[in-house]
């Protein structure tokens, strides 16, 4: 098609990964692609069809730019602005409206409505959400017109990535915003895979995204929540990652068939829910994610 498009994600790092399948089917056209500072450098920027990789606060001198298409997918108030402000013959997602708050095209209804700006509201946005039957991908492609295929991750892996047989990682971190991520085994899991011949070690903070890459990219196999390294983990092919979801969609995740995905029985008492709900991380028990690594 040779169309000029902009993608406008800044979001959490993850959910960057997941919009990357985009590229993979946006092949003949030129992309720039707008992010937070720290997401840079998980973006190919030298790939055939980037034209740029910037981040937000580069963009202002692409108000004089025009484009075919731009796909606006954060709330905040700042994307809304930009994309507003941007010439364009088509936006997809968020823009400014008229009352002087984020709004979204019909076109990206289908996740927007279940999200924090929803026009529907809160509650009836959550029960959207929990009632989805359609991975991110699906409806990210659908709003615009495309068919999701399975399409990979598309990011910037550093050289020299190993895996190693019998080698795992563990990320047992998570954001403040969603504490019950953290299940509360993780600690005997590892000396239980130890005493398996497991050589396991925990993911810290890295100075760069690329050292994180790399770290994650040194197992074969991965133990975690929903989380960045879950999607870092899809990127890089792991053979084997197992995600526990105790308060956030495991449907919305595709699996590209290296995913086994342990989901809480109390997932729906705590859908999304910014405080901490003991039952649905208690009610995954250490046998289950053993199973699920070693068989």
């Amino acid at each position: 098609m040779n169309d000029k498009i902009l993608i406008i994600k800044l979001g959490a790092s993850g959910d960057l990964i997941r919009t990357t399948p985009l590229l993979r089917v946006l092949i003949d056209d030129e992309i720039t692609w707008i992010t937070h500072p720290k997401n840079m450098e998980l973006l190919p920027a030298d790939s055939f069809n980037f034209k740029e990789v910037l981040s937000i606060d580069e963009a202002d001198y692409l108000k004089k730019k025009s484009f075919d298409l731009v796909i606006s997918l954060d709330d905040e108030i700042e994307v809304a602005q930009l994309a507003s402000s941007i010439k364009a013959k088509e936006l997809v997602g968020i823009y400014m409206g008229r009352d002087g708050r984020p709004t979204y095209t019909d076109s990206a209804a289908p996740w927007f409505d279940m999200g924090l700006i929803s026009k529907f509201g809160k509650a009836k946005a959550d029960s959207l959400k929990i009632a989805n039957t359609r991975t991110y991908q699906e409806i990210l492609f659908s709003m615009l017109g495309l068919t999701f295929r399975g399409e990979e991750y598309f990011i910037r892996i550093p050289s020299g990535i190993n895996c190693n047989q019998k080698h795992a990682a563990i990320e047992q971190r998570a954001g403040n915003r969603w504490p019950t991520k953290r299940w509360n085994r993780y600690l005997e899991l590892a000396s239980r895979l130890e005493t398996d011949g497991y050589k396991v070690w925990f993911l810290e903070q890295r100075p760069t995204m690329q050292q994180f890459i790399r770290d994650i990219g040194r197992c074969n196999t991965l133990i975690t929540g929903d989380t960045l390294a879950m999607h870092i983990a899809l990127a890089l092919k792991i053979r084997r990652v197992v995600a526990l979801f105790t308060c956030t969609s495991p449907t919305e995740i595709y699996d590209y068939g290296r995913m086994k995905k342990i989901v809480s029985p109390y997932l729906n008492q705590a859908f999304y829910l910014t405080d901490y709900v003991a039952k649905a991380v208690e009610a995954i028990s250490l046998e289950q994610v053993y199973k699920a690594v070693t068989e």
